[in-house]
């Protein structure tokens, strides 16, 4: 939420924070795969950004067909800022193996129960896409995959979250986001 409120010079600090995580490699490779994943949302993005926002022309021999600048400016930044959520993103699932991450969704969904959320079905299906796509197959033609027969697994698959102590630090990181989120 930081990122998305965040004016200029902020934006420019997160950057830099950014930048100093990416030189490690586990942040680097998991931001890598989830930028390759993400390119054309980028692309999309942007040129929509670009094509749709009124302003000066970028080419003016081009007239009606020409991006505006102001368009440009507006889609890379919010290009910037999903690069920034996606760092985060990296930064997170470099240094928080499975299992913490679906239990520290658990835990947050906490309030969610109030609203007739249930958060052990979301826990667990969270595991399995997790689990189908680190084990997913090959990429294949559509049809050959269609013809496949299905895999004969006949025992269901295990899941259990180990329940992780509630630490003074992460009241303290919790209440830093909130306020965080107040001032912004």
């Amino acid at each position: 939420m930081a990122v998305e409120r965040a004016a200029l010079p902020g934006l420019s600090f997160l950057a830099v924070a950014t930048a100093t995580a990416f030189l490690f490699a586990p942040v680097r490779f998991q931001l890598l795969r989830l930028l390759r994943r993400t390119r054309w949302l980028l692309a999309v993005l942007l040129l929509t950004y670009a094509f749709s926002i009124p302003g000066t022309a970028l080419w003016p021999m081009l007239a009606w067909a020409s991006p505006s600048i102001e368009g440009v400016q507006q889609g890379a930044l919010r290009a910037g800022r999903l690069v920034l959520m996606l760092a985060g993103l990296a930064m997170l699932l470099a240094y928080t193996t499975r299992p913490r991450l679906i239990y520290g969704l658990y835990a947050l969904a906490r309030p969610l129960t109030w609203l007739g959320f249930d958060r052990r079905a979301f826990a667990v299906r969270l595991g399995l896409t997790l689990d189908y796509v680190e084990h997913a197959p090959p990429a294949t033609r559509w049809l050959d995959t269609l013809r496949a027969p299905l895999p004969d697994e006949a025992s269901p698959t295990l899941y259990a979250l180990n329940v992780e102590r509630w630490q003074s630090c992460d009241v303290a990181v919790i209440l830093a986001g909130l306020l965080l989120a107040v001032l912004s």
